[in-house]
C-alpha cells in the first residue's frame, strides 16, 4: 500500500529576503559597531574638527611660536620684571653717583642701559644676556643697599620667568611631535612639562589662564591617544579653570570657551552622556555671541558651534540640529573671504553637515551639495598641502555614500580614485598612512582587494599606536564580510583572530572597548552559525554581555548592543531549547526597544526582534509613508517593510499579509531603476515573495512571474558575484516548484541545470556548499522519480552524500541532510530492490531522528519518513518488528504533534496504513479498527490539507465497507462527501480541478452501492449528484448564488476565497523532500495557524449562509431538490461500481425505482467501452426498460415515451440509446432500444433543473434561427458539406426569422451579436474542444474562436436549442467519466435547455441529411397545435431525423448513425 501524504523531508538553504536585505531589517540583525569606528577615524584625521583657538588667533591649541614674536615676548617680559621698587630717587643717585665718578654706580647704570638696549633691539638670546648683564649689576651693587635687594628680587623673577618659558617651550615642541609621529611618550612628557609650568606660574598671574588652557589640550591630546578617561576629565577640569580665571570682556576668554567646548565634546564621545555635548553647545555658543562680527575667529568659532550641534544630531537625531549645524557652518564659510587659509577646511566641515542630513533625510541636493562643497575644499588646497589628502578622503566618503543611496557605478569608482590620491599623496611612515588605507579598503566593493589595503593598514600600524585596535577591528568586518560572501571557514577563523587582537590591544576603560567587544561577539556567533559549535555562541553571549557592561546607561550605542545579545541569546536557546535564554533573550531585547527612541532608524528591527512584529511593521509602514515619491531610500524601505510583512505572514498566516508584501515588493523593485546596485537582489526578493504566494495559494500564475523575475536577477549578476550562486539556487527551487505542479520535463531539467551552477559557483568550504548540494540532489531524485533513468537517483544520492558529509554533528541541518539523503536511497530501493539500500535509508533517518531534539519543528517529520523506512522493509522481508518499529514510530511523530497542526492528518494516515499492513499479514482484527480510528482522526482534522483528509477518509470508508457495518461505512461516505467541495474547490483553476476528479469519481460511485446496499435511495441518489460533473455545477453556481456573492459582499467572498487557497496548501503532501527556507517557528505556532485557518473557513461559511439568498451556499442538494428533474419523464441514473451495479429510475411521480444489474459489471463496462462499435448489446438496458415499461407508456400518451439517461463510469462513454439486439439468424428477435423509447442524455439532475425551469416558447410562434457556417475556415480543413447543410435549413425556417452569418461575416463579434436574438443555433463549423480548460473550448470562426468563457458571458433568456453540426461535440474525456467534458455540455451550461451534438466524427454527408429532418420536424407544418408539440421537441425531431438515416445506411452501420444524441430537455 503506497502512502500517498508524507510529510516536509527536509530544510534546504533558500536565499531569501533575510539574506539579501539592504539594512538592518534582517530576521536577526546585529548591530554592527565597525563603520562607526572607521567613520571616527575618518574625522579625525580630517579638518572636521579643528581645536579652537589661543589667545594669539592660532587656529589651534598647541601652534609653535616664530622668533620675532618670542623676542617681542621676551622684551615685555623683561620689562614687567625690572624692580618695582627702582624708582626715580634711586635712579638720580646712580646718576648723581656717576657724575661723581663713583665706578661702580657708573658701572651699575651702564649695565642697566645695555640691558634695555639688548631688549630694544629684539635678539633671540636677549633674556639670557639681560640676566648676565644684571647679574654683575648685582655684583658691584653696594652690599645691603636697596639697590642691590631690588636688582636680587628682579634677577630672581626674570630667571624664574625664563624658566616658565623654556618648560611650556618645550611642551609645545614635544605636543608638535606627538601629532606628526603618533608617540605617546612625547604627549606623555609634554603634560609633564605643562603641570611644571602651572605649579611655576602664581595665581593672579597673567598667563596662569593661558598655560591651563594649554594644558588641558595637552590633557586632550593624550586622551585621544591612548584613551583615559582621567585625561579627559583633567582637560575639562583645568581648561574651566582657564575659563573661570579669564575676566568677562577679557579678549581670550571666548577662545577659552571655544576650547572647552571642544573638550566636553570628546567626552562626549567617549561616555556618550548627553550633559556633555548640552554643554559644549552652551560654552560654544557663548564663544561665539562673545566674538565680534569682524572678528578673526568668528568663522572658526561658529564652524566650532556647527561640530558640536552635529554631535547632538548623530545622538539624538533632531532634524533642528543638523540644520543649525549646517547654518552656523554655512555661516563660518561666508565670513571667510576666498584665499584664506581656513576656507578649505571650513567648506569640508560644511560638507560633512550636509552628508549626515543626507543620510537622515534622503534628499539628494544634500548629498550632491556635499559633493559640491568638499571639492571646492580640494580646489582649494595646492598640491603638497598636508591636508589636501585628508580632504580628497572626505570627498571619496561623500562619493560613497551616494552609490550607497543610487547605486551609480561612476559615483563609487570616484570614491576609489579619491581615496587611492589621498593614500598616494601620503608618504609611507606619515601618521595618518594607515588611516587612509583604511577608509580606501571600505570603498573596495572587491571584497579582495579591501582586505588586501586593509592588511597594509595594520602592517603599517605600530603596536602600540592608538588606531591600531581600530584597524584590525576593521580588517575583522571585511574578512566577516568575506565570509558571509564565499563561506571559507578561514576568514571567520581570521575576523574572530584579529577582532580578539582589537580587544586585546585595548585598555579596560577605552572608549571603543565595548565596540571591538561587540563585534568580536558577532564574529562568534557567525561562526555558530556556519560550525553549530556551541562554544562559539557561549563566547559570542560572553563577549556581549561584556560590551553592555562597558557601556553606560544612556549611551547612544546601549540599545544596540542589548539587541545583539538579545540575538545570541535566541539563537542559543534554538540549539539547545533551553527556556532561560529565550526569556532573557525577550528581557533584554525589550530593553533594547525601551532605550531606542521613536523615529530612531533601528526601531524597527528592534521591535520585530522582540517578537512585537505589529509594531515592527507600524514604524517600518511609517518609514515609507514619510518618504516622498522618488527618494534615494524610498525602494529600500519598501523593500524592509516588504521582508516585516513577509515575517508575520510566517509568523501567523495572515494572507492579507501576502498580498502586501507582493504588492510592496514589486513597488520595490519598479522604483529601483536599471543598473542600481540593489536591483538584483530585490528582483531576487520579489520572486521569494511570489514562490512563497504560489506555495501558500498554488495559484501557476505566481511561480510564472516568480521564475521570471528570478531569471532577472541573475541575468543582473555578473559572474563572480557574491549573490550568484545564491540566486541560481532560488532559480532552481522555482523550477522545481513549477514541475510539482505541472510536470513538465523542462522544468526539472532547467532546475538541475541551475542549481548545478550554484553548487559549482560555490566554493569548497563554503557555510552554504551543503545546502545547495542538498536541494540539486533534490532536483535530481526529482528527475529520476520522472523519467526513472539510474542515473539520476546515482547523482541523486551522490551529491546528497557530500552535503550530509560537508556538515559537521550539532549543525542544525544535520538531521534534514540525512533525511534528504534517507528518502534519496529510499527511493533507489523501490526501483531496484536492493536490500542495502533500505538498511542504509533507515540507518540516516535513524540518525536524523537521534540528532533532532524533542520540541524541534522537525521530529515528528523525521519519525514519520523512518517509520516510512521500517514500513518499506517490510513489505520486502515481512520481519514483524519492522512493522512493530514503523507503528511505534508514527505513534510517537503523531504524539509531537499537537490536534491542528496541519500536518495531523497525513500522520495520522500514515499510521493507518501501517495498521492495515499489520492486519494483512497477521488478520487481527484489532488492526483494522486502529487503522480505522486513525483514518476517522485524520479526516476530521479540519486544519490539514483538504486532498489529505480526503484521502484518509476514503479509506476509513473502504475499511468500514469490508471489515465493519453498513452504517459506519455511511458515516465515513458522509465525511468524504462533506470534503469533496474543498478538494475541487471553486478558487482553484479548472485544469486544477480536473486533475483532482479522477480519483474522486469511483470514491463517488463506491459511496453510492454502499447507500444502495443500506436502502437508503435518495441518498444515493443525492450522493451521484454530488459526485458528477462537479466543475460543471461549480460553473452554474457560479453564474447565480455564488456570482452573486462577490456582487453583494465583495469582501467576505474575497476572504473566502484566500482561506480556501491557504487550507488547500498548509502542510505538504509531496513524496519527497522540498526546497524550502527553514522558518524558526514553533510546533504550537503552527498548529494554532492551522486552526486559526479550519476555524476562519468556517466561520465565513456561516456567515454566507446566514445571508438572504445564500441558505443552501456550497451545500449538496438533498433528493428532494433534485426529483423535479423526472417531471417530463424519468430519468435512469446508472451507478457502475465494483461493489455491484445498479440503475436508479427516478419518476415522475417522485419514486425511486431501484433496478439491480446483476448480469452487468464495473469490468464489463470498462470492456464494452474498449470494443465500443463492435458490440452495441442491451446487456444492462433490457431490465432497466421492463422496469420502466409501465411507466414509460403512462406518460407517452400517442408517442414513444421519453428517457432521460444520466450513465456514471464507463457507461457515460456508451451510446445507451442505440443498445439492442442486432444481426441475428432471426430478424424478428433483434431489437433495438430506439423501437422502445426516445432517448436524451444529461450530464446532471441539475443541469435539467435549471433547463426545466425556463419558459417555452408559444408552439404557435416561428423560432429565430441563427445559423453560422463555415465551409472554409481559415487555417482549418474546409467543411464543403455545410453549404448543403444550411440549404435545407433555409428551406423550412423563414426568412424574416433566420440569420445567416458564413464565412468573413461569421465574426466572434458579429455572432455575439446575434445569439441573444434567436432562440435556436445551428453551428455548422469547426469545434475545438480543451480538456484542460473546458471554458476555452470554442468554435472556430472566420477570425478566431468563440470561446464558452464569452458565451457564458451573454444572457440567454429565451434561447432554447443549439445544434452543433461538428465532429465529437460530445465525446469527453474518457479520464473524466463523471464530468462530460465536452461542447455540448458547454452549451447547457452557458444556457441553452436543449443541445443536438455528436459523439464522434461524422459523414460530410450525413450531417445535411440529419439538419432536413430534424428541422422538417421542428419547423415543418404548423396546422395541428397537437401534432406540433411532438415535432418541435428536440428530442424527438432528432429521434425521427437518425431513424431516416438508419434506414438510408443500414442499421448495422453504427458508425453513421449512432453519433447523434441529444442532451438536455
Amino acid at each position: 500500500m503506497s502512502e500517498s501524504d508524507i510529510l516536509p523531508e527536509g530544510p534546504s538553504v533558500n536565499l531569501t529576503a533575510a539574506e539579501v536585505e539592504e539594512t538592518v531589517t534582517q530576521s536577526m540583525p546585529d548591530y554592527h559597531e565597525g563603520e562607526d569606528l572607521e567613520l571616527h577615524m575618518a574625522i579625525r584625521m580630517s579638518l572636521e574638527e579643528p581645536d579652537a583657538e589661543t589667545t594669539d588667533g592660532t587656529m589651534g591649541d598647541t601652534m609653535p611660536i616664530d622668533k620675532e614674536e618670542q623676542a617681542e615676548l621676551d622684551q615685555a617680559l623683561f620689562l614687567s620684571n625690572l624692580p618695582p621698587d627702582m624708582g626715580d630717587e634711586q635712579l638720580a643717585i646712580l646718576h648723581q653717583a656717576r657724575l661723581n665718578g663713583a665706578n661702580s654706580a657708573k658701572d651699575i647704570l651702564d649695565l642697566v642701559h645695555s640691558a634695555e638696549q639688548l631688549l630694544e633691539c629684539g635678539e633671540p638670546d636677549a633674556v639670557s644676556k639681560v640676566i648676565g648683564l644684571l647679574d654683575r649689576a648685582v655684583g658691584v651693587a653696594p652690599e645691603g643697599s636697596d639697590l642691590k635687594a631690588s636688582l636680587v628680587r628682579g634677577l630672581s623673577d626674570i630667571e624664574t620667568e625664563a624658566k616658565v618659558n623654556e618648560l611650556h617651550s618645550s611642551a609645545i615642541q614635544l605636543m608638535e611631535l606627538f601629532q606628526q609621529s603618533g608617540d605617546w611618550n612625547a604627549i606623555d612628557n609634554a603634560v609633564q612639562l605643562m603641570e611644571e609650568v602651572i605649579k611655576l606660574t602664581p595665581d593672579g598671574h597673567a598667563d596662569k589662564a593661558e598655560w591651563l588652557n594649554n594644558l588641558g589640550t595637552a590633557f586632550q591630546s593624550r586622551f585621544q591617544r591612548l584613551g583615559e578617561l582621567k585625561d579627559i576629565e583633567n582637560a575639562i577640569d583645568v581648561k574651566q579653570q582657564a575659563v573661570n580665571l579669564t575676566p568677562d570682556g577679557h579678549a581670550d576668554k571666548a577662545g577659552r570657551l571655544n576650547n572647552l567646548g571642544n573638550a566636553l565634546q570628546s567626552r562626549f564621545q567617549r561616555l556618550g552622556e548627553l550633559k556633555d555635548i548640552e554643554n559644549a553647545i552652551d560654552v560654544n555658543r557663548q564663544a561665539v555671541d562673545l566674538t565680534p562680527d569682524g572678528h578673526a575667529d568668528k568663522a572658526r568659532r561658529l564652524n566650532n558651534l556647527g561640530n558640536a550641534l552635529q554631535s547632538r544630531f548623530e545622538c539624538l537625531g533632531e532634524l533642528k540640529d543638523i540644520e543649525n549645524a549646517i547654518h552656523v557652518k554655512q555661516q563660518a564659510v561666508d565670513l571667510t573671504p576666498d584665499g584664506h587659509a581656513d576656507k578649505a577646511g571650513l567648506l569640508n566641515n560644511l560638507g560633512t553637515a550636509f552628508t549626515r542630513r543626507f543620510v537622515h533625510l534622503g534628499k539628494l541636493k544634500d548629498i550632491k551639495n556635499a559633493i559640491d562643497v568638499n571639492q571646492q575644499a580640494i580646489d582649494l588646497t595646492p598640491d603638497g598641502h598636508a591636508d589636501k589628502a585628508g580632504l580628497l578622503n572626505n570627498l571619496g566618503t561623500a562619493f560613497s555614500r551616494r552609490f550607497a543611496r543610487l547605486g551609480e557605478l561612476k559615483d563609487i569608482e570616484n570614491a576609489i580614485v579619491v581615496k587611492r590620491q589621498a593614500v598616494d599623496l601620503t608618504p609611507d611612515g606619515h601618521a595618518d598612512k594607515a588611516g587612509l588605507l583604511n577608509n580606501l579598503g571600505t570603498a573596495f566593493q572587491n571584497i579582495e582587494n579591501a582586505i588586501h589595503v586593509m592588511q597594509q593598514a595594520v602592517n603599517l600600524t605600530l603596536d602600540g599606536h592608538a588606531v591600531k585596535a581600530g584597524l584590525l577591528n576593521n580588517l575583522g568586518n571585511a574578512f566577516q564580510s568575506r565570509f558571509e560572501h564565499l563561506g571559507e571557514l578561514k576568514d571567520i577563523e581570521n575576523a574572530i583572530d584579529v577582532n580578539q587582537q582589537a580587544v586585546d590591544l585595548t585598555p579596560d576603560g577605552h572608549a571603543d572597548k565595548a565596540a571591538l567587544l561587540n563585534n568580536l561577539g558577532t564574529a562568534f556567533q557567525s561562526r555558530f552559525e556556519c560550525l553549530g559549535e556551541l562554544k562559539d555562541i557561549e563566547n559570542a553571549i560572553h563577549v556581549k554581555q561584556q560590551a553592555i557592561d562597558l557601556t553606560p546607561v544612556g549611551h547612544a550605542d546601549k540599545a544596540g548592543r542589548l539587541n545583539n545579545l538579545g540575538n545570541a541569546l535566541q539563537s542559543r536557546f534554538e540549539r539547545l531549547g533551553e527556556l532561560k535564554d529565550i526569556e532573557n533573550g525577550i528581557d533584554v531585547n525589550r530593553q533594547a526597544v525601551n532605550l531606542t527612541l521613536d523615529g530612531h532608524a533601528d526601531k524597527a528591527a528592534r521591535l520585530n526582534n522582540l517578537g512585537n512584529i505589529e509594531n515592527a511593521i507600524d514604524v517600518k509602514r511609517q518609514a515609507v509613508d514619510l518618504t516622498p515619491d522618488g527618494h534615494a531610500d524610498k525602494a529600500g524601505l519598501l523593500n524592509n517593510l516588504g521582508n516585516a510583512l513577509q515575517s508575520r505572514f510566517e509568523r501567523l498566516g495572515e494572507l492579507k499579509d501576502m498580498e502586501n508584501v507582493f504588492h510592496v515588493m514589486q513597488q520595490a523593485v519598479d522604483l529601483t531603476p536599471d543598473g542600481h546596485a540593489d536591483k538584483a537582489r530585490r528582483l531576487n526578493n520579489l520572486g521569494t515573495a511570489l514562490q512563497s504566494r504560489f506555495e501558500r495559494l498554488g495559484e501557476l500564475t505566481d511561480i510564472e512571474n516568480a521564475i521570471h523575475v528570478m531569471q532577472q536577477a541573475v541575468d543582473l549578476t555578473p559572474d563572480g558575484h557574491a549573490d550568484k550562486a545564491g540566486q541560481l539556487n532560488n532559480l532552481g527551487t522555482a523550477f522545481s516548484r513549477r514541475f510539482e505542479r505541472l510536470g513538465e520535463l523542462k522544468d526539472i531539467e532547467n532546475a538541475i541545470d541551475v542549481k548545478r551552477q550554484a553548487v559549482d559557483l560555490t566554493p569548497d568550504g563554503h557555510a552554504d556548499k551543503a545546502g545547495r548540494l542538498n536541494n540539486l540532489g533534490n532536483a535530481l531524485q526529482s528527475q529520476f522519480e520522472r523519467l526513472v533513468e539510474l542515473k539520476d537517483i546515482e547523482n541523486a544520492i551522490d551529491v546528497k552524500r557530500q552535503a550530509v558529509d560537508l556538515t559537521l554533528d550539532g549543525h542544525a541541518d544535520k538531521a534534514g541532510w540525512l533525511t534528504n539523503l534517507g528518502n534519496a536511497l529510499q527511493s533507489r530501493f523501490e526501483h531496484l530492490g536492493e536490500l542495502k539500500d533500505i538498511e542504509n535509508a533507515i540507518d540516516v533517518k535513524r540518525q536524523a531522528v537521534d540528532l533532532t531534539p524533542d520540541g524541534h519543528v522537525d521530529k515528528a517529520g523525521w519519525l514519520n519518513n523512518l517509520g516510512t523506512a521500517f514500513s518499506r522493509r517490510f513489505e520486502r522481508l515481512g520481519e514483524l518488528k519492522d512493522i512493530e518499529n514503523a507503528i511505534d514510530v508514527k505513534r510517537q511523530a503523531i504524539d509531537l504533534t499537537l490536534d491542528g497542526h496541519a500536518d495531523k492528518a497525513a500522520l495520522l494516515n500514515n499510521l493507518g496504513n501501517a495498521f492495515q499492513s499489520r492486519f494483512e499479514r497477521l488478520g487481527e482484527l484489532k488492526d483494522i479498527t486502529e487503522a480505522a480510528v486513525a483514518y476517522k482522526q485524520a479526516a476530521e482534522n479540519t486544519s490539514s490539507r483538504p486532498s489529505t483528509r480526503y484521502v484518509a477518509a476514503c479509506r476509513w470508508a473502504i475499511l468500514c465497507s469490508e471489515y465493519q457495518s453498513p452504517s459506519s461505512a455511511l458515516a465515513a461516505y458522509t465525511v468524504v462527501l462533506e470534503i469533496i467541495p474543498q478538494v475541487v474547490r471553486v478558487g482553484q483553476t479548472v485544469h486544477r480541478r480536473y486533475e483532482e476528479l479522477p480519483k474522486i469519481g469511483q470514491t463517488i460511485n463506491a459511496a453510492a452501492a454502499m447507500a444502495i446496499s443500506a436502502g437508503d435511495l435518495p441518498r444515493a441518489v443525492a450522493w451521484l449528484e454530488e459526485g458528477r460533473s462537479i466543475v460543471w455545477k461549480q460553473l452554474l453556481q457560479l453564474r447565480t448564488p455564488l456570482d452573486e456573492l462577490p456582487q453583494q459582499h465583495p469582501d467576505l467572498a474575497d476572504e473566502l476565497s484566500r482561506i480556501s487557497l491557504a487550507l488547500d496548501n498548509a502542510g505538504t503532501s509531496k513524496l519527497q523532500d522540498i526546497d524550502s527556507e527553514i522558518k524558526h517557528r514553533s510546533v504550537e505556532e503552527e498548529a494554532q495557524n492551522h486552526c486559526k485557518l479550519a476555524a476562519k473557513y468556517e466561520q465565513l461559511l456561516k456567515e454566507v449562509r446566514e445571508l438572504d439568498g445564500f441558505g443552501s451556499f456550497l451545500r449538496p442538494k438533498k433528493f428532494s431538490e433534485l426529483a423535479p428533474a423526472a417531471r417530463n419523464g424519468p430519468v435512469v441514473v446508472v451507478n457502475v461500481a465494483k461493489l455491484h451495479c445498479d440503475a436508479l429510475v427516478l419518476c415522475t411521480s417522485g419514486e425511486i425505482v431501484h433496478v439491480p444489474l446483476s448480469k452487468f459489471s464495473y469490468t464489463l463496462a470498462e470492456a464494452l467501452r474498449s470494443k465500443l462499435l463492435s458490440s452495441l448489446q442491451a446487456h444492462g438496458v433490457r431490465p432497466i426498460l421492463s422496469e420502466l415499461e409501465q411507466a414509460l407508456y403512462k406518460n407517452a400518451h400517442h408517442s414513444l415515451p421519453h428517457i432521460t439517461w444520466c450513465a456514471t463510469g464507463a457507461l457515460a462513454f456508451l451510446p445507451l440509446h442505440a443498445a439492442g439486439i442486432y444481426g441475428s439468424s432471426d430478424p424478428t428477435k433483434d431489437m433495438n432500444i430506439s423501437d422502445f423509447a426516445v432517448s436524451s442524455y444529461t450530464t446532471t439532475l441539475t443541469a435539467m433543473l435549471v433547463s426545466g425551469s425556463k419558459p417555452k416558447q408559444d408552439p404557435t410562434q416561428n423560432p429565430n434561427i441563427l445559423i453560422v457556417s463555415q465551409p472554409g475556415t481559415p487555417n482549418m480543413p474546409p467543411l464543403p458539406g455545410t453549404v448543403k447543410e444550411v440549404e435545407v435549413i433555409q428551406h423550412y425556417a423563414s426568412p424574416d426569422h433566420t440569420c445567416h452569418l458564413t464565412h468573413e461575416f461569421a465574426t466572434v463579434d458579429a455572432v455575439l451579436g446575434q445569439m441573444g436574438k434567436h432562440e435556436i443555433i445551428h453551428l455548422a463549423c469547426h469545434g475545438i474542444q480543451d480538456i484542460k480548460n473546458p471554458l476555452s473550448s470554442a468554435f472556430a470562426l472566420y477570425d478566431g474562436r468563440l470561446e464558452l468563457n464569452a458565451l457564458m458571458r451573454l444572457s440567454l433568456e429565451n434561447a432554447e436549442l443549439a445544434v452543433l453540426s461538428a465532429c465529437q461535440t460530445a465525446t469527453g474525456d474518457e479520464n473524466l467519466p463523471e464530468e462530460a467534458v465536452h461542447l455540448a455540455a458547454g452549451m447547457l451550461a452557458v444556457g441553452y435547455p436543449s443541445v443536438i451534438a455528436t459523439m464522434w466524427s461524422i459523414g460530410d454527408k450525413d450531417a445535411p441529411l440529419i439538419a432536413d429532418k430534424v428541422y422538417a420536424n421542428l419547423l415543418g407544418r404548423r396546422d395541428n397545435s397537437e401534432s406540433q408539440e411532438v415535432k418541435l421537441a428536440p428530442a424527438y425531431a432528432l429521434h425521427e431525423a437518425v431513424k431516416h438515416l438508419r434506414e438510408e445506411v443500414g442499421e448495422t452501420n453504427f458508425v453513421k448513425w449512432v453519433p447523434f444524441i441529444h442532451f438536455g430537455v
